[in-house]
């Protein structure tokens, strides 16, 4: 018997929108919608994400909620924030905006808004099938100082995939083994506690992430 054939993210891509027609079409859809918006240059893009982009956001919350505790830091996240930047006619939702070295100027606000929050420290980006617009250059446009790019395939070892962090440097990104909102965290640690996460349960990779925080230096 064949496969069923796997899930995958449903894109929808309209030409020639302005910047009012999606003005409208936010307030219209809601804060509750699922699809999530990426608009450059008149052209919209409606991505309907799956499950997996849930536990990919989970996972990495999970790791960044305890290295902000290690570190006794402030963190203000949010997920799938809408940044918008009207004047450069652009707008994207990650899957998550985090504020680590700003979390003081978003403290206790629901939403944010670039007319007067600085953009995210960092953000997570996640996808399972080609983009058809480059989000990296909206980031980078947006002032976003850091990007988490998560990469793979749908099916049963989507947690097997890649991650680049992205550092901005003046108008564009340059990959990096290290970030900027934790420096002492290369790249490759990341995907070994998503890799545990994954083989060994949650509660073990934490712990296993909490005793190499522990034994770094200070």
């Amino acid at each position: 018997m064949a496969k069923a054939p796997k899930p995958s993210e449903q894109r929808v891509v309209l030409e020639k929108v302005s910047w009012q027609q999606f003005e409208t079409l936010l307030a219209e859809m809601g804060a509750e919608r699922s699809a999530r918006f990426t608009f450059a240059r008149n052209r919209l893009e409606l991505m309907t994400p799956l499950e997996e982009h849930d536990r990919c956001h989970k996972l990495i919350e999970s790791l960044i909620l305890v290295l902000a505790d290690e570190g006794a830091l402030r963190v203000e996240g949010y997920k799938a924030p809408t940044l918008k930047r009207p004047d450069l006619g652009i707008a994207i939702e990650p899957e998550t905006g985090y504020y680590i070295q700003h979390a003081a100027a978003v403290h206790g606000k629901r939403a944010i808004d670039l007319a007067v929050d600085p953009p995210p420290d960092l953000v997570l980006d996640v996808s399972f099938s080609p983009r058809t617009s480059d989000r990296l250059a909206l980031y980078a446009a947006i002032g976003v100082a850091e990007v988490w790019r998560y990469v793979s395939q749908l099916g049963d070892d989507f947690l097997k995939g890649t991650l680049q962090i992205y550092c901005l440097e003046g108008d564009r990104y340059v990959e990096a083994t290290h970030g900027l909102a934790f420096p002492f965290l290369p790249a490759g640690r990341i995907l070994q506690f998503i890799d545990e996460s994954d083989a060994l349960g949650l509660m073990t990779a934490l712990r296993s992430l909490r005793e190499w925080l522990q034994s770094i230096p200070k």
